[in-house]
């Protein structure tokens, strides 16, 4: 109980730090979690790049505490907080209470999770749903009953529901299968968890059989986008994002959790492996054809971080103490990269580089476009983004629209709302004026104001926002691919 007590009275004092961290610190929404939310006041059976998850749960959790930051961000706090305390029990029932212990609070500074603690991207329902799947399929796979192979398949389809990469859950329980457990290849209940995944993920599928599988053709041109071969460069991205995902040292010591796990053949180790390595090394050939996101392969971490655990507390006490200081130091930062200024350290983190750029600027934006908005106005950009952050901070939450210069959006399927427009004025905000196509739209055009915003003592964004007369009630945007 002792080592219970000390992992409930840390995460319960880190969802403190959280809340307060979301409610004080000076940052808005991101545009990503911007996005979310405003999927979330038109319901449906999935969206334009993901599946419904993230706004679902956007949808309940400011139904009760208001269109608010805490509200949006709420659900990471309780998911991160929820996770770690089952990550304990499932760990120390496999490896003792020490490894559980590291198991379940060392990854709280880890720089992937920090990040999905607190933001409401798609990636924090993803890695919960992910993580519940993977210790039930453990259990299942050691029980082997029905009840619990249909428990996986929930979970499994609410993983789905959260993101499409839910589907590595199949090929590498099958890969365990192979390597440990081939009795089971021959058992029904294994694959009876397929019946529950499939009818929780039939709602998202109907919405892109209806949409010519818009999401999928998203989902490839990603894979495909500026494709050549071999591309260390981005190769060696990827890999660094991978160490930073984990705050240095731990994924050094999850390489070595890995070959341990191959040479000692422990079915264990070797479970964690199947549900880490192929997912890493997947993204990581990905990655020497194209640009691979770091946070892609984020949910390989939470089977990699009992490695982790399980390497730590076997390693010397001088690298346990440096992993320890090295992640709590950047994980500080990852919180409060002003700090980076106060120690001198600017240069290797300028503001314009900083990643929290991206969150700051939007609610003194939205008061400044609120100053023009009477109630009436068409607010739109050709930025997602933009558009997105302006719905959450601009007075009264209102629908915002995008007129597409780049690749198609959730935006472009609700289109059909402009002809409501015809004949009001509209606001265009952007970091540029309107394009000639857009100008043709409107009968006048005025520049109403400017909004420039600092970060760390620089400025890092510039605004522009137009009012433009009489509508004609429609864009005549052509989306450049997916």
């Amino acid at each position: 109980m002792r080592g219970f007590t000390l992992v409930l009275s840390v995460n319960l004092i880190l969802t403190l730090f959280r809340i307060l961290y979301v409610l004080f610190y000076p940052i808005d929404l991101s545009p990503e979690e911007a996005q979310y939310w405003n999927w979330s006041r038109f319901p449906d059976l999935s969206y334009y790049s993901k599946p419904p998850m993230v706004a679902y749960l956007n949808l309940l959790s400011t139904s009760l505490l208001g269109n608010t930051e805490i509200g949006v961000r709420i659900f990471p706090i309780i998911f991160s907080f929820l996770l770690s305390i089952l990550t304990f029990f499932f760990v120390r029932n496999l490896f003792g209470e020490k490894v559980a212990l590291v198991a379940s609070l060392l990854p709280n500074l880890f720089v992937g999770t920090s990040i999905n603690s607190i933001l409401m991207t798609t990636d924090a329902p993803f890695i919960f749903f992910w993580s519940l799947s993977v210790m039930l399929i453990y259990i299942a796979l050691e029980k082997n009953t029905l009840s619990l192979w249909l428990a996986v398949g929930v979970c499994a389809g609410l993983a789905f529901l959260s993101k499409y990469p839910a589907v590595f859950l199949l090929p590498l329980t099958l890969i365990y299968m192979f390597l440990a457990k081939r009795d089971l290849l021959f058992s029904p209940k294994p694959y009876l968890s397929l019946l529950p995944a499939f009818f929780l993920s039939l709602p998202v599928l109907v919405w892109n059989y209806e949409r010519g599988f818009v999401s999928f053709k998203h989902v490839s041109s990603l894979a495909e986008k500026k494709a050549n071969f071999p591309n260390f460069d981005t190769f060696f991205e990827f890999l660094g994002g991978q160490i930073l995902l984990l705050s240095g040292l731990p994924f050094f010591l999850l390489v070595y959790g890995w070959w341990k796990a191959l040479k000692e053949r422990d079915k264990r180790l070797l479970f964690f492996t199947v549900f880490s390595l192929p997912i890493v090394l997947f993204f990581g050939i990905l990655a020497l054809r194209k640009e691979v996101y770091a946070n892609w392969s984020g949910f390989a971490y939470f089977a990699g971080s009992i490695l982790v655990a399980y390497v730590f507390v076997r390693s010397a006490k001088a690298l346990q103490l440096t992993t320890l200081a090295l992640a709590l130091f950047l994980t500080l930062l990852l919180h409060f990269t002003p700090l980076l200024d106060i120690l001198g350290l600017r240069d290797l983190l300028p503001p314009k580089r900083d990643p929290v750029k991206v969150m700051v600027g939007w609610e003194k934006l939205g008061k400044e476009v609120s100053r023009f908005y009477s109630g009436d106005e068409l607010i739109f950009s050709t930025s997602y983004q933009i558009a997105s952050e302006l719905a959450f901070y601009v007075r009264g939450n209102p629908q915002t629209f995008v007129y597409h210069t780049g690749r198609m959006t959730q935006y472009y399927l609700w289109r059909n709302e402009l002809k409501n427009y015809k004949g009001r004025d509209g606001l265009f905000v952007s970091t540029h004026p309107p394009p000639n196509r857009v100008k043709a739209l409107f009968s006048s055009l005025k520049e109403v104001g400017r909004v420039n915003v600092v970060w760390r003592g620089e400025r890092i964004k510039s605004f522009r926002i137009y009012r433009l007369g009489n509508f004609k009630g429609y864009f005549d945007d052509v989306p450049k691919g997916y």
